[in-house]
């Protein structure tokens, strides 16, 4: 796994990889529902742990934006499908203690990239801060 920190300009940023296929909305729907407890678990737990390793600060307010990657062009998701997943990577934020809660006092945007054709499967999680 691979990540990095970009400070640009004021505009405090982290940019985390997490080298996952993420699970989209349609797979969920047909998982008992303790399939979708462990995946939620096994992703808020991997997320945490990219999280602490770029070692986000404790931040009032942020933006999130999401992009699927994938190795080729077979997998194409809908623009969102992968929100179960990146919910769970914003949780892992409330986790690590990175944002007190995923309200919108704190999350005050979430943006969807279109996937991007890389070379490798997962999905890149940007996390700004919004100056209050």
């Amino acid at each position: 796994m691979f990540a990095i920190l970009l400070d640009v300009e004021h505009d405090r940023y982290w940019e985390v990889i997490d080298r996952v296929r993420p699970w989209t909305s349609n797979a969920e729907r047909t998982w008992h529902f303790h399939k979708r407890a462990q995946m939620v678990r096994e992703t808020r737990e991997r997320f945490g742990w990219l999280w602490k390793e770029r070692g986000v600060p404790p931040l009032a307010r942020i933006s999130v934006e999401a992009q699927p990657l994938a190795k080729n062009r077979r997998w194409r998701p809908d623009i969102a499908a992968c929100y179960p997943t990146v919910k769970s990577a914003i949780d892992a934020l409330i986790d690590v203690g990175v944002i007190e809660d995923d309200n919108p006092e704190h999350v005050i945007k979430l943006t969807f990239w279109p996937i991007d054709v890389c070379g490798i499967d997962g999905l890149r999680v940007v996390v700004h801060e919004v100056p209050a």
